[in-house]
This record gives structure tokens, sequence and C-alpha cells, in this order.
């Protein structure tokens, strides 16, 4: 058994990183990883390139009329009124009454006036989106803002001849709308993900339909088996372990039916013997029987007598065999119990000519738990299977020993050479390991091109 660990562990033990690294990408979580960068980078990339391209766009809708604002219409009229007004003897606040230039204001217009040597003088339109048009609006250090709608011209007054810069803000309109376009249009980029997230789930979700299938009974439908990362290969032993446990069903049936049928069939074959058995019986009770047939008539009769004998016994291992549920009451047997009954079988088997050699290394004082029942049929079986399959010419070797705490009993001879048929279902050995594991011991069969061997360990109390 610890080898088997062992074993185990080292085939399912760590994993190498070059191992690890190409096992990766199979895995969902691994996939489900790598189209996340992918996704990610895609989306951060079309979004740094739409927000690069808002001008462009801006441009292309000021070249389709999104807006009809237009600074040399308003330099025009402000012209008008500037030729009759004396720009050094009026003051700012009487020159922006004069000019009307809150009629101009409409939220992103800029104005502002300069003398005649292009000095500053003062903002005729200061809108309020000016101050953060820089740092809220375009944030994003790439992006400029369109200069084609800017204007700057001569503005000749009463006095001087000064100059007007009209600035326009309208891009402004368009950022915060461009801005929740450009990333839902990013967004739609991890929509893979979603995708694969989505029918991963649905496949989990008919995986859990056909489990539930299979619980209520139908081990026809197939699991259906879709990729290779975790859940496919949960989904392939599924669909291994429905075909096991349906190949299990139909061989408990086909045992269960086997068994029916061996047992009619011994019920049938048990009353040609016992008819036989009743009428010589019946004939010698009734004194009809010649004296010198009465040895023959007896004979007949042990002769059925072990035909009834062989055909319970073999009812007895089946029954036991394909018993599930089999409890057995168990007492304390003395070791040199168990030795006396080995002394008989051994007896018989040199009466048919065999040669026994027997080593007991065991104290009769000693117990264990056991069935008497159960070892004399123990006993019948192994010593039948050497009389059956066993060389009369080579020894066979008979053993117990004490080890470690156990009982430890060895049955080992030579197959025989010439066999025309051998036992197919091997329903007599099944039996006694069977049997041996109702006494909490343990069966090891051992076979060879030549030879055959039984083990059989009971705990000592």
């Amino acid at each position: 058994m610890s080898k088997k660990k062992t074993s185990a562990r080292k085939k399912h033990g760590k994993k190498s990183i070059r191992d690890r690294i190409f096992q990766f990408p199979r895995k969902m979580t691994g996939r489900l990883f790598l189209l996340l960068i992918l996704c990610a980078v895609l989306s951060l990339f079309s979004f740094r390139y739409m927000m690069q391209m808002q001008t462009w766009v801006y441009t292309e809708l000021v070249k389709r009329g999104l807006t009809s604002f237009n600074p040399a219409e308003i330099a025009a009229e402000l012209q008008e009124k500037a030729k009759y007004i004396s720009f050094k003897e009026t003051g700012e606040k009487e020159l922006k009454k004069l000019l009307d230039v809150e009629k101009y204001d409409d939220g992103y217009t800029m104005m502002a006036f300069y003398d005649e040597e292009s000095l500053f003088q003062f903002y005729g339109i200061e809108p309020g989106v000016w101050d953060s048009f820089i740092s809220d609006m375009f944030w994003y250090g790439d992006v400029g803002y369109y200069r084609g709608l800017d204007y700057m011209g001569a503005l000749e007054f009463q006095d001087i001849t000064g100059e007007v810069m009209i600035y326009s803000m309208h891009q402004a309109k368009i950022v915060l709308p461009y801005f929740l376009i450009a990333l839902i249009i990013s967004m739609l980029f991890f929509s893979p993900v979603l995708i694969y997230v989505w029918n991963r789930m649905r496949y989990v979700g008919r995986l859990k339909n056909e489990i539930l299938v299979m619980a209520e009974g139908d081990l026809e439908h197939p699991v259906t088996v879709k990729g290779k990362d975790e859940i496919g290969i949960l989904a392939r032993n599924l669909d291994e372990m429905r075909l096991a446990l349906d190949d299990n069903i139909r061989r408990e049936q086909e045992g269960k039916k086997a068994n029916h049928d061996l047992i009619s069939s011994v019920s049938h074959d048990l009353r040609t013997p016992m008819t036989t058995l009743y009428g010589y019986l019946e004939i010698m009770g009734q004194k009809k029987c010649p004296e010198q047939k009465r040895e023959e008539y007896i004979a007949r009769c042990i002769e059925k007598v072990e035909e009834i004998r062989t055909l319970s016994d073999k009812m007895f291992e089946y029954a036991l065999v394909y018993e599930t549920h089999e409890q057995t009451e168990l007492s304390e047997i003395y070791l040199g119990e168990l030795l006396e009954e080995l002394e008989g079988h051994q007896e018989f088997l040199r009466l048919k000519g065999y040669c026994v050699e027997t080593e007991f290394q065991v104290e009769e004082s000693a117990k264990i738990l056991g069935n008497h029942m159960l070892f004399r049929r123990m006993f019948n079986n192994l010593f039948s299977n050497i009389l059956k399959y066993g060389e009369k010419g080579a020894p066979v070797a008979v053993k117990a020993a004490l080890d470690r705490g156990s009982l430890q009993m060895v049955f080992l001879n030579e197959r025989r050479k010439r066999m025309k048929q051998v036992e197919s279902n091997r329903i007599g050995l099944k039996s006694v390991r069977k049997m041996t594991e109702l006494q909490n011991g343990n069966f090891f069969m051992v076979e060879g091109e030549d030879t055959f061997a039984v083990t059989m360990e009971f705990p000592l109390i």
C-alpha cells in the first residue's frame, strides 16, 4: 500500500516550471487570464487612439455644420459699433456695454481686446469653461483643441486702431459625450471575455442538467464533453464514470441473473440424487433388498449423498460471494483446534497419494477471532482445489506461523501438468477470500507457471 501511495505521489507530484508554463494556457484560469490581458491591451490602445483623434472628429463635425459660430461676422458687428466709440476716453465697463459683447456670450466664446501697440487691455468675454478647458475637459495630455474657428483682426475706434481676439471653445461641447463614447467602444473589447465566461457557464448549466439525468438513473444519456480545460476534464471524467457505473450495474444484474439461474439449476439437480437416494433407502427400509445387493445400494447411497453435498456446497459458495450484507458471528478459536482440522485434511491428501510437507510454528494456546464453520469450508475448498489441480508427484506444503501479531497460513502446491479443464469462475477461491475477510483476515493468491500459493493472515487476540 505504501509503495502505491509513493508512486501516486510521484506521479501527481510537483511539476516543473516548464510544464506549468505549457499547461497554463490549457486551463480555464490561464485562458481567461490571457484573454483579459489581450482585451485590456486592445482596449487601452483603442481608447488612446480615439482620444487622440478627438480634434480630427471635431474638425469633421465642424465641416459638416455642427456649429453656426462665425467669428468674422462677430468682428464685423463689433466694427460697426466701434467706429463711433473713443477707446481711450471710454472705460472698460462702458466700452463693453456700448459694444454689447454680452450678446455673444454663449458660454463657449472668449473675447480679448488689445490697443494699437498690441498690448492686452481687457477681456470682453471670459467664459468659465475656459479655466477648466485644458485641466478638466482635456485631461488627456495628447489631446489638443481645434483653432480653426479662432479670429484675430483689427478693430478701428474713433481714436485708435486696436485688435480683437475671438476664441472658440465650442469643442468643449463634445468632450464629455466623446469621452463616454470612446470609453464604451473601448470597453467593447472586453466582450470576448464576457462571451467566453457566458459560454462556459452555459456549459456548466448543461452539465448540471446531465448530472441530474444521471441521478435519476438514466445512464444511457452521454455527458457532453467540450474543451480541454478543467470543466472539460470534469465532463470527460463524469462520462467515464457514467460508463463505468453503467457497466458495473449491467455486470451486477448479469451476476444476479447467473446466480439465480445457478440456484434454480442446482435446486433442480438436487431432486434427482435425492429421489434416487430416497428410493434406495425405501427399498432397504422395507427389507426388499437382497442381502448380496445391500452393500452395492449402500455405496450408491453414499455416492448420491456426496453429490448432494457437492451441490449444496456450491450453492453456499455462490450465495456467500454475491451476498453484499453478509454478517458472521465470531468467537475465540484456539490455534490448536485449527491445527487439528488441518491434520485431518492432510491425512486425507496422503490417502489420495499426495506427499504433504507440514511446518507449524505456532503456540496452540494462542487465539484468534473466527468461525469454526467458515474455517471448515475454507479448508474444504483449498484442499479440494489441490485434489483437482495439484500435481501428485510434487510435494504439497502446508505452513502455519506467527508473524508480527498475526497467524499466517500458507498452502503451496504445483499445478498438474496435464489439466484438460480449469475452473472458469473460481467461485471456490472467491468464497475463501470472502470468508477470510468476514473473519477480519487478509487473503493473498500468487499464481506462477507451475505453482499455486494461497496465504491467509488473521490477527491474534
